[in-house]
């Protein structure tokens, strides 16, 4: 065999010997988290104890962890609690808490997406990785309000105008309502059958019409007054109601 088949056979060899260095190196410096996507509730809160895997050659450690908003990476809260580990890998668990107050704050203050980020700093070099709140995604419906509160209708001047507004924790909030009934004590008395769709924030507009006869036979039973009611639900089953009063005339 001559000198440059050797010579080349020699450089390949270098060249294999230095990817494999480079694919150990790369492979002793991981860090996950589990979970790394979490549900935040805004009305209870989050309290979930997570994992962090890391491989980083000769040990690491995070001296604390922090809450940023992801979309300017601004700090917003700092945990001031060490993990760390010995030896080339680790596996440690950290119990992480955000509360109803801190997340209603952060959400009000217009921040959409937070971390929880650590950084694992070693002999091997620093790594990181963080876990994702989506906070538009965690609210809950709170309140529906009717307005106008008051209405009056008569035999002749049947037809009600109102607007639905609905209020949530956090976030933007669809809410879902089946029907809507005309009360009187507990006895429905007239179904409006048209399901609404509503968001928080933004007022449902809502024309509706008593059927003929109805308001004169309510009048003469005496009843002078009924309520329009709708139930609205949420994408977690959260239930909020909210009444017009319709006071009835001649």
């Amino acid at each position: 065999m001559n000198k440059n088949v050797l010579a080349t056979l020699g450089a390949t060899a270098i060249g294999l010997a230095a990817l494999i260095a480079v694919a150990n190196i790369q492979a002793q410096q991981i860090v996950t988290v589990d979970p790394g996507d979490a549900w935040l509730d805004a009305s209870d809160g989050y309290q979930e104890k997570v994992t962090w895997r890391v491989a980083s050659k000769g040990g690491a450690a995070s001296p604390r962890g922090v809450f940023v908003n992801l979309d300017n990476n601004q700090e917003l809260a700092v945990v001031d609690r060490i993990l760390e580990f010995s030896g080339d890998r680790g596996e440690i668990t950290e119990l992480v808490q955000i509360s109803p107050v801190q997340a209603r704050s952060w959400h009000a203050k217009g921040v959409r997406r937070v971390g929880y980020r650590r950084v694992f700093a070693g002999a091997a070099g620093s790594l990181s990785n963080h876990i994702l709140f989506d906070l538009d995604a965690g609210g809950r419906l709170v309140q529906v309000e009717a307005s106008p509160p008051i209405q009056t209708a008569s035999g002749k001047s049947r037809q009600l105008m109102m607007a639905w507004n609905l209020d949530s924790d956090v976030g933007e909030i669809n809410a879902y309502s089946v029907s809507g009934q005309f009360i009187v004590g507990d006895r429905v008395v007239y179904e409006v059958s048209q399901p609404v769709m509503a968001e928080a924030g933004k007022p449902l507009k809502e024309t509706v019409e008593l059927p003929p006869g109805l308001v004169d036979e309510l009048l003469s039973q005496g009843i002078y007054e009924l309520r329009y009611t709708r139930t609205f639900v949420d994408n977690k089953d959260t239930r909020r109601s909210a009444s017009v009063l319709v006071r009835l005339t001649q």
